[in-house]
């Protein structure tokens, strides 16, 4: 304070620094410092326990240091103040300049701020190690620009030693082994150089069984060829030519689809006339950017009599990025620049670029660019055409530049087959369509996944395309399968990580815990209870994600992974996450549903809502439903997440948790006729809770999935369940459901024609219903006894119950149920003979299910008023009734049997 150093000696209170002044001046939520501090082992009182350790701070530092926000802390300091942050935006910055003098001086500006191992003494284990693999990877890739920019300015021999000191820190970068053997190359000390590269080699060989990579094993080979002219970095050589350029990569001989877009490409052709013309090409890694790009320019290189240039701009490789100043040289060379006539300054190499090719009609095409900034100053003057490909989305190119953008997705069926054709042979595909099928699925119809697919089953003839598809179908072997030891450009594994290496802690961390999401698409506010972060935190970091292909954004505010960037983020949570921290977001993440299925329940069934169902309280915002159809909307989305979700539960021993979503869930599939979902999360929740001894529990879970039977008409599972859900309640003294349970068991009756039993589960449901003034129970139940009285031909008392329960129906806002009353009632009065009567309420009942658009509910009706249509000589309309009925049935997959008119709750 004041200049001078305040000595934190508690470890806690030195990792709660840490943690805030890591987001300085932004709020750090609750759960984030909690792990900061505890890591996995937080204490039962948490905001207690912090309030304490923030006290003692603002002791040390002052009051006004340390903001208190709703959902956490905020420490008020700005982040250039914080050593960890204001070397990662020098480096930043330094790379966003393009005047070299200036980059080394703001890089020599970053690396003084090092100070050895990061965070050593923060007192945070996990703090260390979410920002530690950043911060060093930063701090090398710094060290490694500066030595570059050194080049000349400072003695080789102080090169070396400092390149043989890091080396030895971290003897497996083989980027530092790269400008350790350049340097004592062009110094004069090849044997050296050559020994370093052989000590390298035994190195890799022991430790992971690989060759050093492509850029050292040229560097070797031009070590031993003494060509000093042709080292990297040393611009004395002399072009290699002087004519047109030509330097596109080797096209694809097999190459396969993506017709739209070379459409989209040639419409491109005759902007280049005028103006420069700029396309982006991006995507995720192994989506076939490159492939695109390099087999689109052959064909139109004819187009472009000032030649090809071509540079992969290595911004996200295993290899250091290309600096603009090589990158400008080696265009200037290309295009007949002598090499002591290059400019010195990237502006004047730029400018020099612009003039040489204005005009010219020269295609350029920049490979995996790393960001806009690395690629502005290689734009072209006027009358050329530049093809860029990234994986991230270049928005600024887009917006200043005014660049055209071509998002590549994965193949649809017919190029899948078309490149597995080439590798496979149309006839394998055509004696094995369903595992060409499921193949394309499990690769997510990323061309390099089913490249990689084809080429396994082109080595392994013998074996089924279907023996391919079973190694592939286990998700924890399948990148393994579809990857090239020898060669990281066909890895997929090695491709995805150099974007998830380039992203920032937070991000990371969200993009690990986004592998444990189980539905096929992500909301923000689904994101943000994984993660345990706000919205706005988590807007800022998904859109990280998204920004670079690691997430596809289909729509505001909700994203989905790539199928194998899902694997791949699962296998990362796995590896690199602890198991307690993977649960507790787990646990918020069901949290968080279970609460925004009471949320939109209030608008669905709210009467789901009883006294039984008690939430875990969730911070933050609440999606906020709008209407009834808000809800529905919500629901289709998240349906698999969902219904994943009650597995999930079930799987932890959260059975409590399970049964609940189950039960909540109920009304949304019966809406929407999601029985299969219905059942199946029924018998897990009925499984979960019998395993937790959980009494009233398996009250809810089987009454539940008895009702799902039901509604598919299967009584005797439904009785099965009902049953166990009964003798639950009895061994307990009853519950707010027994009344439910009986009420349905009288439904199960029904169906199997049993009407006398029907009816007398019924009537006690109805008398313990109003004991205890469960009015939604007692209607359901009156619909019951209205049903049953009409299995046993007591007309004129079935109609009376369908009435009442109309009435009943009707005060309670339920107009659903209400009109399946009147349908009830008008079966009732057929069977009195009070036809007309029956017909009034059989239409009105009609007319008020085809206004709620329930389909499902009309069936019976349209069947009873087709027979009093029938009875009074009207065949035609009878005839229009009943077949709208059976249109109905094959619409959902129904039976026009008995069980719709009875209630189920």
């Amino acid at each position: 304070m004041d200049g001078s150093p305040v000595v934190v000696t508690s470890s806690r209170q030195r990792a709660l620094l840490a943690t805030l002044a890591l987001s300085a001046g932004r709020l750090v939520s609750i759960e984030t410092l909690a792990r900061g501090v505890w890591g996995e082992a937080p204490p039962e009182r948490i905001r207690g326990s912090l309030q304490t350790y923030v006290m003692r701070l603002r002791r040390l530092y002052g009051e006004e240091t340390v903001a208190t926000e709703p959902d956490g802390y905020r420490l008020v300091i700005e982040p250039e103040h914080v050593d960890a942050l204001r070397f990662l935006e020098l480096v930043d910055v330094a790379m966003e300049t393009a005047e070299p003098d200036s980059r080394r001086v703001i890089l020599t500006a970053a690396l003084a701020l090092w100070r050895g191992a990061p965070l050593e003494g923060a007192g945070s284990p996990a703090l260390a190690a979410e920002w530690a693999p950043l911060l060093t990877e930063r701090y090398l890739f710094a060290v490694e620009q500066r030595i570059d920019l050194d080049s000349g300015l400072v003695p080789d021999a102080r090169l070396v030693a400092e390149l043989t000191e890091l080396v030895a820190q971290h003897p497996l970068r083989e980027s530092l082994w790269e400008r350790l053997v350049r340097v004592l190359a062009r110094s004069g000390r090849r044997a050296e150089a050559l020994a370093r590269y052989a000590g390298l080699r035994e190195l890799l060989a022991e430790e992971l069984g690989v060759e050093p990579g492509e850029e050292l094993r040229r560097l070797h080979a031009e070590v031993l060829a003494a060509d000093e002219a042709s080292l990297p970095g040393n611009e004395s050589g002399r072009p290699r030519h002087g004519g047109v350029p030509r330097q596109l990569p080797f096209d694809v001989a097999s190459f396969t689809g993506r017709d739209a877009e070379l459409a989209v490409l040639d419409g491109f052709l005759g902007a280049a006339s005028g103006e420069s013309c700029i396309v982006v090409i991006e995507g995720t890694a192994g989506v076939g950017k490159t492939s695109l790009a390099v087999h689109w320019s052959h064909r139109v290189a004819d187009r472009f009599p000032g030649g090809q240039l071509f540079l992969d701009l290595r911004g996200h490789s295993a290899e250091t990025p290309v600096t603009l100043q090589a990158a400008l040289a080696g265009f200037l060379r290309a295009v007949g620049v002598s090499p002591e006539s290059l400019p010195s300054t990237v502006e004047e190499r730029s400018a020099l670029l612009r003039s040489r090719l204005a005009g010219s009609r020269t295609l350029l095409l920049l490979d995996n660019a790393r960001d806009a900034e690395q690629v502005r100053p290689l734009l072209p003057g006027p009358g050329n055409l530049v093809v860029v490909t990234s994986r991230n989305q270049l928005r600024g190119l887009v917006a200043r530049e005014g660049a055209r953008r071509i998002v590549l997705g994965s193949f649809d069926h017919r190029d899948t087959v078309a490149l597995l054709a080439s590798s496979v042979g149309r006839a394998r595909l055509d004696a094995e369509p369903d595992a060409v099928a499921e193949l394309a699925e499990l690769c997510g119809g990323l061309p390099l996944a089913l490249a990689l697919a084809g080429e396994r089953a082109s080595r392994f003839s013998g074996v089924s395309l279907a023996g391919i598809v079973d190694e592939l179908r286990d998700q924890r072997l399948r990148l393994d399968a579809l990857r090239d030891p020898r060669d990281a450009g066909t890895d997929l594994r090695a491709a995805f990580s150099w974007s998830y290496k380039a992203l920032r802690p937070a991000a990371a961390r969200l993009f690990r815990l986004l592998g444990l999401h189980p539905g096929v698409t992500v909301s923000l506010h689904s994101a943000a209870a994984l993660a345990g972060t706000g919205l706005s935190e988590t807007r800022a970091l998904i859109d990280q994600l998204a920004a670079a292909h690691l997430l596809n954004q289909p729509q505001i505010d909700r994203y989905q992974f790539h199928d194998l960037l899902r694997v791949y983020a699962a296998e990362l949570v796995e590896a690199e996450t602890p198991e307690a921290e993977r649960v507790s977001a787990l646990r918020r993440l069901a949290d968080w549903y279970l609460a925004t299925v009471a949320e939109a329940n209030e608008l669905v069934r709210p009467d789901l809502l009883t006294e039984d169902i008690e939430l875990e309280p969730v911070g933050g915002e609440g999606v906020g439903f709008v209407d009834h159809e808000d809800t529905i909307a919500w629901y289709t989305a998240e349906r698999p997440a969902l219904v994943a979700l009650v597995d999930v539960a079930a799987r932890h021993g959260w059975a409590a948790r399970a049964w609940k979503l189950a039960w909540l869930l109920r009304g949304f599939f019966a809406e929407r006729h999601d029985r299969e979902e219905w059942i199946a999360t029924g018998q897990t929740s009925v499984a979960a809770a019998r395993a937790a001894k959980d009494r009233l529990g398996l009250q809810y879970a089987a009454n539940n999935l008895g009702s799902a039977y039901l509604r598919v008409l299967q009584a005797d599972k439904a009785l099965e369940a009902l049953e166990e859900g009964k003798k639950a309640s009895e061994e307990t003294g009853g519950s707010a459901l027994t009344v439910a349970i009986l009420s349905n068991l009288s439904g199960a009756y029904f169906i199997r024609s049993e009407f006398a039993d029907a009816e007398q589960y019924a009537l006690e449901a109805v008398r313990l219903a109003r004991e205890r003034g469960q009015r939604t129970f007692v209607s359901h139940a009156l619909l019951n006894v209205s049903a049953a009285r009409i299995g046993l031909g007591d007309f004129d008392n079935a109609a009376e119950a369908a009435m009442a329960a109309f009435d009943a129906f009707t005060e309670l806002s339920d107009r659903y149920h209400a009109a399946l009353s009147l349908g009830n009632a008008a079966e009732a009065l057929e069977g009195a003979g009070r036809r007309a009567e029956a017909e009034q309420h059989g239409l009105r009942a009609l007319a008020e299910l085809r206004d709620l658009n329930a389909d499902y509910g009309t069936i019976d009706v349209l069947i009873t008023l087709g027979r009093l249509r029938r009875g009074t000589g009207r065949d035609r309309e009878a005839g229009l009734h009943w077949a709208e009925a059976l249109a109905v049935c094959q619409r959902l997959g129904d039976t026009p049997a008995r069980g719709h008119r009875t209630g189920v709750v």
